[in-house]
């Protein structure tokens, strides 16, 4: 009886690790990736398995160098050519853009199909870094990979795509806008070598009639922008028209000036008075007052829905002093961030409460709202 209970026992076992084994090979078998979309002929669905039996040609194995707040990084990113598997799925010819969509629903921009389909940029579907397997998540039982694309400008941001899930490939469609009149420049004699970052956005706004000189060619770019002087900038930014003040603060008055462009700007939902029922026209701006004008005014604008701005946060920053943000700025500054609107002068802390210079208000607003 013993020996009869002993043979039981051991198929049972032996059936327990065949359905085990039969477990671990269909986890080995789960898409970590999807292709998909009308600008593709064929849908793709792979395993990291499959990612990984993909031919030599396909398969990248190369250090990739990116910046950081924290300065540059290097990384050993073992994967497979996304050029490869677009090639794979057959894409359709045509304008189109490449959508990522991340398992945490992080928004991630997408990038052209033209770069995408760029050898040179080397986008890879990464399946190791520095030879280990990926787990962003902190969840060892699912394959992960991670997109990296090689950067050639330094400082350069939104290179590194993770816990992406899906690529879509989607068709974009010819613009019948007509040309814009072309813009001339105007040349200012004191935009000196700490301002050069903002030499482009600044002759753009000016020809655009968005910012003005001092006089005698001078931009001034070392001194600081009002909070009076900003509101007219947005207004002129967005292509709005002066309102009629209706006497909303203490602090300003009909006659004033700035009072119809403040109250253009109120009305658009972009500017706040500062508490008290005072707008402190003539304070300064400071960096999360412009951040927070500068996100309010791309969601008017149709740049970004206020849906996918939201889910930007300070939590993900790679500032230092990312607490310091306040929470009614947080979620600009987090999508300004991942624009890269902050990098010619903010460096690893934002500084939430340092003054803007007229060089630095600039960047932001043409970076932000007009640069493509």
């Amino acid at each position: 009886m013993k020996g009869k209970s002993t043979k039981v026992l051991t198929i049972l076992l032996a059936i327990i690790l065949i359905l085990s084994q039969s477990i671990v090979f269909a986890d080995d078998t789960v898409p970590v990736i999807t292709i998909t979309g009308e600008g593709v002929e064929t849908e793709l669905s792979l395993s990291l398995d499959e990612l990984k039996a993909m031919p030599e040609e396909a398969q990248i194995n190369d250090t990739y160098i990116y910046n950081s707040k924290g300065g540059q990084k290097s990384v050993v990113v073992k994967g497979v050519s996304l050029t490869y598997l677009l090639e794979e799925a057959g894409v359709v010819e045509g304008e189109a853009e490449v959508g990522f969509t991340a398992s945490d629903d992080y928004p991630i921009n997408p990038q052209p199909l033209t770069d995408v389909m760029n050898e040179e940029l080397q986008y890879v579907v990464a399946y190791e870094i520095n030879g280990l397997a990926i787990d962003e998540d902190d969840n060892p039982d699912n394959d992960e990979v991670i997109i990296y694309r090689k950067v050639k400008q330094e400082g350069e941001f939104g290179t590194v795509f993770k816990l992406v899930i899906n690529i879509n490939v989607s068709k974009v469609e010819a613009s019948t806008e007509e040309p814009e009149d072309e813009v001339v420049p105007i040349n200012f004699t004191d935009i000196t070598e700490p301002y050069l970052f903002a030499d482009e956005a600044i002759k753009a706004l000016a020809s655009k009639g968005i910012v003005n000189g001092m006089g005698n060619n001078k931009y001034a770019p070392e001194k600081e922008f009002s909070r009076a002087e900003f509101s007219k900038i947005m207004v002129l930014s967005l292509g709005y028209a002066p309102v009629a003040y209706q006497g909303g603060f203490s602090d300003i008055s009909e006659e004033d000036w700035e009072a119809d462009y403040v109250q253009a700007a109120v009305d658009a939902g972009i500017f706040q008075g500062r508490g008290n029922g005072i707008f402190d026209p003539d304070g300064i701006i400071t960096r999360q007052e412009i951040a927070a004008v500068a996100g309010r005014a791309a969601v008017t604008a149709g740049i970004v829905s206020q849906e996918k701005l939201n889910k930007f946060v300070m939590e993900k920053s790679l500032y230092l002093d990312k607490d310091l943000v306040p929470e009614w700025a947080e979620n600009e500054i987090a999508w300004l961030e991942a624009q890269g609107i902050f990098t010619d002068f903010i460096g690893e802390s934002f500084g939430p409460t340092l003054n803007v210079d007229r060089a630095q208000a600039a960047v932001v607003v043409y970076k932000t709202l007009f640069q493509e």
